[in-house]
């Protein structure tokens, strides 16, 4: 495999579990593929302190806008 194969390759999804009563939770999913024996710690806290970051605060600001939709829809 050559070096291009190997770079660490990073997938996240954040999900809001709703409930317009009193009720609340949060899930957030992380994950990290192409890891072998020869990837580093400091190659995952990269991935994890870069672009992942980037894209989970991105993704978690969509979330709040459409969870604040929804409050507001479900309001009489």
């Amino acid at each position: 495999m050559s070096e291009e194969e190997l770079k660490l390759s990073g997938s996240l999804s954040v999900a809001m579990k709703v409930n317009l009563g009193n009720y609340e939770s949060a899930d957030a999913f992380i994950s990290i593929s192409s890891i072998t024996e020869n990837t580093t710690e400091e190659q995952i806290n990269q991935l994890l302190d870069g672009n992942m970051r980037i894209t989970y605060n991105a993704l978690r600001e969509r979330l709040k806008e459409r969870i604040i939709k929804l409050r507001t829809e479900k309001e009489f």
